[in-house]
This record gives structure tokens, C-alpha cells and sequence, in this order.
């Protein structure tokens, strides 16, 4: 297969490995597969779940292992809408000897509005969730 190379590749973010990485930046946005509420409101289980997403990356990336999810807690601090942009940071707060502990935030960094077709990006992302999640690696 041939190599195709982009024009703007020398600008993405260099992804390490192992314990050098303590943290990590995503960017994603709901679509409307994840709305089940009226009004285009996403349901904070789905916002937790593309944060713990998030996490379980940074878990492959520092061990290879994604690890076994075991605990979580959570704050949902501001609505999400269908099309909304976030960016989610992540970082380790704690490595014991078979476990460690994540922290994450989700910062909502544009909002959708669905009848004028129309993104508004913020000046300041708002904080839209936080909270911690523990796995345990290499027990499964």
C-alpha cells in the first residue's frame, strides 16, 4: 500500500507511551445516535461514558492495558445538547501496585443550535462534567 502524506502532519500532538504520558486531550461531539431526551439532551450516562472512554485510552496507553473499570464518581455540572463539541482532559492522580486512580474533566467548548443550523464557540469552555475513575490492571 502506498504512503500518503499530509500536509499538516508535522502539527499533531506527538502520542507517547508508557509512564512518561500523565495526561491526554481529546475532542469529540455527541451526535444524535446518544440523544434520548426531548429537546436534543444527552443523558449525563452518556456523558460519563466518553469520559471513562477517555480514560481506558490513557490506562492502553501508560500500561497496554486498558485496565478493568471499577469505580467511578462523577459531577454533571451543564447540560449537553446533540452536536455540542467537548474536550475532555485526563490525567493520573494516583498509580498503586495493580490499580490507578483518573481524573477527567469535560469541557463543552461550542453548542448546537439545532432550528438556526448554527454553532456558537465559546470564548471560555464550560466545565460540563468531572470526577475520578479506578481500574485495576492485569487482573483480567
Amino acid at each position: 500500500m502506498a504512503k500518503v502524506e499530509g500536509e499538516m502532519r508535522q502539527h499533531l500532538d506527538k502520542v507517547g507511551h508508557g509512564d512518561e504520558v500523565t495526561m491526554y486531550k481529546f475532542k469529540t461531539s455527541i451526535h444524535g445516535e446518544d440523544c434520548h431526551y426531548p429537546g436534543e439532551l444527552i443523558s449525563g450516562a452518556k456523558m460519563l461514558e466518553k469520559c471513562i472512554d477517555c480514560c481506558t485510552e490513557l490506562s492502553s496507553i501508560r500500561d497496554e492495558d486498558p485496565g478493568l473499570w471499577v469505580n467511578q464518581t462523577a459531577s454533571c455540572l451543564s447540560m449537553a445538547h446533540m452536536l455540542d463539541t467537548f474536550e475532555i482532559i485526563v490525567w493520573i492522580k494516583n498509580k498503586g501496585k495493580s490499580s490507578r486512580l483518573y481524573g477527567f474533566e469535560m469541557y463543552k467548548t461550542s453548542e448546537f443550535d439545532l432550528p438556526s443550523n448554527h454553532s456558537e464557540i465559546f470564548d471560555e469552555p464550560v466545565l460540563a462534567m468531572k470526577g475520578e475513575v479506578t481500574f485495576v490492571i492485569g487482573r483480567h
